[in-house]
């Protein structure tokens, strides 16, 4: 059926509109509020100058903070390295009872919220923690001997946990396809284990390696919560930096001028990161599968149970410290109670947060639910102009929020919603969501773009033919095609949210507080009973998401494969 020429007009009107909207909302939503902090940052006395940024730089503070972000995100990204390296190898050589359940925990700490991780840390490696405790009690000991808490190892190790599920997942995916042929090859040459494994399988495995350390260098130079909470001002990093100077000394100009130099640094590292990336990642030829041997099925493998029992500590040790410490009353001999929770649900008022922490949590999921809601209309959005308008500089503007850190967003926005046209929305719940879908939208791009892409062209071309317009044909054909695709995006888009803390840290007032934010305002009052209660609830709701974005991944995967 043939379309007549106004409503290909009209369509094509509608299609331009439809590339100009997300444009029109970063513009005015994050291009429009990252101006007026290089403006807050750059003029002084009505004029541009650099006076203010050389005047930071010039701060032995500042220069401490630029030193000692680069250090522990070096370190921190070692220690991942050390401890997941291994596990990956774990996944990809061997075969054990519980495997898939450990390739699914692997996850789980990547896109735990980083506050509950800190209050783990807290707990369990504390100077008073469980750790420390035990220790004391099985050998005697009259002081803690394990000091690691409130240091840049705190925060490393704290880092490393959060970030060695990375290497995992990088090195079992790139292990696990690996020809065994060469490596077989240099066995039947006489090469020992361990000279087969340093001239034949890791040189190959080099660049996933490379790959997964760019990766984690950049997430911990731009962590905030784990800093903020286990480092304090001491051992702060640019982000707390940031935080400190907007928020505790209200001195705005000054935590603009700090953003923009992190900003140069961060998009410094961005910019090595993706140049190498491509050379990092790119796959070797396939070959068959290896075969996978049977755990502990030689004498030699018993070796792996000390790096177990390692990894379990360091894994399971803080989650399990934060859901016993919720069930415990710490003054009455560490009895069993429910009292936390009924702190939680009783309603009330709590000074410290300024709410009651029942309100944090119905505040989290209704800044959750609309902020997965932004992220997957604006990613469509997104997905749809990219397919259309394959522009180099288009698509960098679209994405560009995926460059710019949670706490130098929520610096931008705190200045917006101060001056029109977004003060005239008011600083409260909107600008939460606003900065959380920000924050979302690219990684909802990033998950529904290559499964846009990758549909049958000739299923919208029949419906075009059957006399469908394109929408109709988005609606009918596309949309449910991919509406497994988005159950995934907005799964993990959900607990993204649900865990952000940074963005809510710059704008949050008194009785505007989520769930990671009243968090650390009751590990702060040492109030840990009540933050692990609260922390248990948000971990539950967001392993529970988390459960839902696997299972619904993998029927979307082996859906989508045998397409």
């Amino acid at each position: 059926m043939a379309t007549a020429p106004g409503g290909r007009l009209i369509a094509r009107g509608a299609g331009a509109l439809l590339v100009l909207l997300p444009l029109a909302f970063l513009a005015l939503a994050f291009f429009l509020p990252l101006w007026q902090v290089l403006s807050q940052g750059l003029r002084l006395e009505g004029g541009w100058t650099l006076a203010r940024v050389r005047g930071l730089l010039a701060d032995p503070y500042v220069r401490h903070l630029i030193l000692f972000t680069l250090k522990q995100a070096l370190l921190s990204a070692g220690l991942s390295l050390a401890l997941g390296f291994p596990l990956g190898w774990l996944l990809a050589r061997y075969r054990f009872p519980g495997q898939e359940l450990v390739r699914a925990f692997t996850l789980v700490p990547f896109v735990l919220p980083p506050i509950t991780v800190a209050l783990g840390f807290i707990l369990f490696f504390g100077h008073a923690g469980y750790l420390n405790r035990g220790l004391m009690t099985l050998f005697g000991l009259s002081s803690p001997p394990l000091r690691v808490l409130y240091s840049l190892w705190g925060i490393v190790l704290a880092h490393a946990f959060y970030n060695a599920p990375v290497f995992t997942r990088f090195v079992s995916a790139a292990w696990g396809g690996l020809d065994p042929e060469p490596l077989e090859a240099a066995r039947t040459l006489g090469a020992r284990p361990l000279y087969a494994f340093l001239t034949v399988t890791l040189p190959r495995l080099l660049p996933a390696i490379l790959s997964a350390f760019a990766l984690v260098f950049v997430f911990c130079f731009l962590s905030f919560a784990i800093p903020l909470s286990l480092g304090g001002a001491r051992y702060a990093t640019l982000e707390v930096g940031i935080y400190y100077f907007a928020r505790r000394d209200v001195n705005v100009p000054q935590a603009a001028a700090l953003a923009l130099v992190e900003m140069t640094i961060a998009l410094a590292l961005s910019y090595l990161y993706i140049r190498g990336g491509g050379r990092f990642i790119s796959p070797g030829p396939p070959g068959r599968p290896q075969a996978r041997l049977r755990l502990f099925s030689r004498p030699r493998q018993l070796g792996w149970c000390l790096y177990l029992a390692l990894a379990a500590l360091v894994f399971l040790g803080p989650l399990a410290s934060v859901v016993a410490s919720s069930f415990l009353r710490p003054w009455h001999g560490a009895a069993p109670t429910l009292a936390w929770y009924g702190f939680l649900i009783s309603g009330e008022q709590d000074p410290l947060l300024g709410t009651s922490p029942l309100g944090s949590v119905l505040l989290s999921l209704r800044v959750g639910a609309a902020a997965t809601l932004l992220a997957l209309v604006l990613g469509l959005a997104v997905s749809w102009t990219l397919a259309r308008a394959r522009w180099a500089l288009l698509e960098t503007l679209l994405m560009a929020p995926l460059a710019v850190s949670a706490v130098v967003l929520g610096l931008a926005l705190l200045i917006a919603f101060r001056q029109p046209p977004l003060a005239a929305l008011g600083r409260g719940e909107l600008a939460i969501i606003l900065a959380h879908g920000l924050i979302i939208y690219p990684l909802v791009v990033r998950m529904i773009r290559p499964l846009w892409q990758g549909l049958d062209p000739a299923l919208v071309e029949a419906a075009r033919t059957l006399g469908a317009n394109r929408f109709r044909a988005f609606f009918t054909v596309e949309l449910p095609l991919l509406s497994r695709g988005l159950l995934v995006a907005a799964s993990f888009s959900f607990a993204l949210s649900l865990g952000e803390m940074t963005a809510v840290a710059m704008l949050a007032r008194p009785g505007l507080s989520t769930m990671p934010l009243s968090i650390y305002h009751l590990i702060s009052a040492r109030k840990f009973g009540a933050a692990s209660a609260l922390a248990t609830v948000l971990i539950l709701l967001t392993g529970a998401t988390v459960a839902l974005w696997e299972l619904a991944g993998r029927k979307w995967l082996s859906r989508y494969g045998q397409a």
